[in-house]
């Protein structure tokens, strides 16, 4: 068995976005922590992938979220002075509606709930028409009788920077950090957490389980039930002068079509990322699971991708792809967060802040959790990420 002290406070299973936030946070406050992880996070194989991700203060998912992207923005900005990288960009960020939302749609009219909840919140967010000089998102062709917003406040965060940035600070507070080591079982009883892996047992007076993808194999099936994983793939396309797409110059652009398969996202080129522009779909349909997923990217399929996607929006965008990759959502019934406690002990939270837009509260989140698992309570309001919004 590791040496390991008689006990930790707190074990924290899946070290990305959320599981590198709660141990940064939780060894801040001066808890004993040990975070582990089956891969070595950052890594290929989960959610936390692709060098960057969006982030918007006006959230169009819901108000209960603008406390945590708020809040996050700060610990970015906290997070780049401690460690002189680099972690937010704030960029600006378009996202383009049909005037008139097929039903059902997953997105149904983005662009006016965004600004609804904005307006009430009192954050800046343009909806571009005659009046409005905010001009559209250069490059792009075919957005006659599209509505369009914009958020000049938006931007992008260094997704994978960020957790390498939170484990790094959370060793330094005094955190234990177990990498390629696999969790098979959390076990509560009457005065712990038993936390079993490959490499032996570990106990701890409290559990997170933030293992993403792979939470379902370790919490019950009551939990499992609710989260589907799904594969999707971004890809990275060639363009003749990679400064037109700089941070500097060119804001994020969410555009969502009549069905979820129409969605594309487009990213600019931040500092030290890769000198392509990146693009990324979304499908719900087939679900998968981490450990079979194909994470091969077929010439056909990139083909497909940029002759549906990008051809005709984004005419000067060449067909040669730099790279592509797969990465994983986990996505609840209603496509909002599962934070809660397990139904069988309140010694372990079950984290999964995902269904796609996790990221930009993720450094909110994990601070929030590691106040609850401190404290009993946080600052920010975890009641509606709970399981009995379902029923």
């Amino acid at each position: 068995m590791p040496t390991a002290p008689e006990r930790y406070d707190l074990i924290v299973v899946g070290l990305g976005a959320m599981g590198a936030a709660v141990t940064y946070q939780a060894a801040s406050l001066g808890l004993r922590v040990l975070g582990i992880d089956r891969h070595n996070p950052p890594h290929d194989f989960g959610s936390t992938k692709a060098e960057t991700r969006i982030t918007r203060l006006a959230v169009g998912e819901g108000e209960q979220y603008l406390p945590f992207v708020a809040r996050s923005h700060e610990i970015w900005r906290d997070l780049e002075r401690k460690s002189g990288e680099q972690l937010l960009h704030q960029c600006g960020g378009y996202i383009v509606t049909e005037q008139t939302p097929v039903p059902g749609q997953r997105w149904q009219d983005f662009v006016l709930e965004t600004n609804r909840i904005a307006s009430a919140a009192g954050i800046e967010f343009h909806v571009l028409g005659d009046s409005n000089p905010i001009p559209p998102p250069a490059g792009i062709v075919g957005l006659e009788n599209k509505r369009i917003g914009f958020e000049p406040t938006a931007g992008l965060v260094m997704a994978e920077r960020a957790v390498a940035v939170q484990l790094q600070l959370a060793a330094a507070a005094g955190a234990t950090i177990r990498t390629g080591e696999t969790v098979t079982s959390v076990t509560p009883d009457t005065s712990g957490v038993t936390v079993a892996t490959a490499e032996g047992h570990y106990r701890a007076d409290q559990a997170v389980i933030a293992a993403g993808p792979w939470l379902a194999d370790l919490i019950g099936q009551t939990d499992a039930a609710k989260l589907r994983v799904t594969r999707q793939v971004v890809y990275w396309f060639e363009v003749d002068d990679p400064d037109a797409f700089s941070t500097e110059r060119f804001p994020f652009v969410m555009w969502v079509g009549d069905t979820d398969e129409d969605y594309v996202g487009i990213f600019p080129i931040p500092p030290g990322g890769t000198p392509a522009l990146k693009v990324l779909g979304e499908q719900f349909v087939t679900d998968t699971h981490p450990e079979t997923v194909d994470r091969t990217v077929s010439p056909l399929e990139i083909q497909a991708f940029h002759e549906r996607h990008i051809a005709p929006k984004m005419p000067g965008v060449s067909n040669r792809c730099v790279k592509a990759g797969v990465c994983l959502y986990t996505n609840t019934p209603d496509d909002h967060f599962l934070i809660d406690t397990a139904l069988d002990s309140d010694r372990i939270l079950l984290m999964s802040p995902c269904s796609g837009h996790g990221f930009k509260h993720s450094a909110a989140l994990g601070e929030a959790v590691a106040q609850q698992v401190s404290s009993g309570k946080s600052e920010q309001n975890l009641t509606p990420f709970r399981r009995t919004r379902f029923g």
